[in-house]
């Protein structure tokens, strides 16, 4: 028990100096979403792969449809890597860079915003981007508290808070 506890706090404390490193690079939206866009190709692969393949599959994923289905799950997490992910990225990640660096867009609505002149798509765009990322975020959430609840063997409701406010700290003072 104190192993794991010294490895999230380990981990965590890593995640902190990082953010606190980089945080000089990042003073504008460019900066703290796209790196200035200095970061290559393999790295801005696995930054979209962790972000896609969160705690909402490793722990979701694996844990209903693994136990539900047994090995015969992994074909459909498979599927969802190479089909869903990889041919996403090789077919629309390039054109996708080229295209948002030449429009100077930071982000999917700002870039729809402007390649199709049109504030009202943007509007839309960023709509439900959050609509669609509340259920989301409270998966990562539900995942992750389930975790460390059973990790750890704290209360549900108090790792939801506990991740809440860390989230909070980390957004805001980064």
């Amino acid at each position: 028990m104190i192993l794991k506890f010294l490895l999230v706090v380990l981990f965590f404390g890593l995640m902190l100096w990082i953010g606190l490193y980089c945080r000089k690079n990042s003073v504008d939206v460019n900066g703290f979403v796209l790196a200035d866009r200095s970061v290559g190709p393999w790295l801005s692969a696995f930054a979209y792969g962790t972000s896609y393949f969160s705690a909402v599959v490793f722990v979701g994923y694996a844990g209903q449809f693994g136990w539900r289905y047994g090995v015969a799950a992994t074909w459909v997490g498979l599927g969802n890597a190479f089909i869903g992910s990889l041919m996403a990225w090789a077919v629309l990640g390039r054109r996708t860079r080229i295209m948002s660096q030449y429009l100077s867009s930071a982000t999917m609505p700002d870039f729809f915003g402007k390649r199709f002149t049109s504030d009202a798509l943007k509007i839309a765009a960023s709509i439900i981007c959050f609509v669609f990322l509340i259920p989301y975020t409270a998966s990562l959430y539900n995942g992750l508290s389930r975790l460390f609840g059973m990790a750890f063997n704290i209360v549900y409701t108090l790792c939801v808070v506990i991740m809440a406010v860390l989230t909070g700290i980390y957004v805001i003072a980064l």
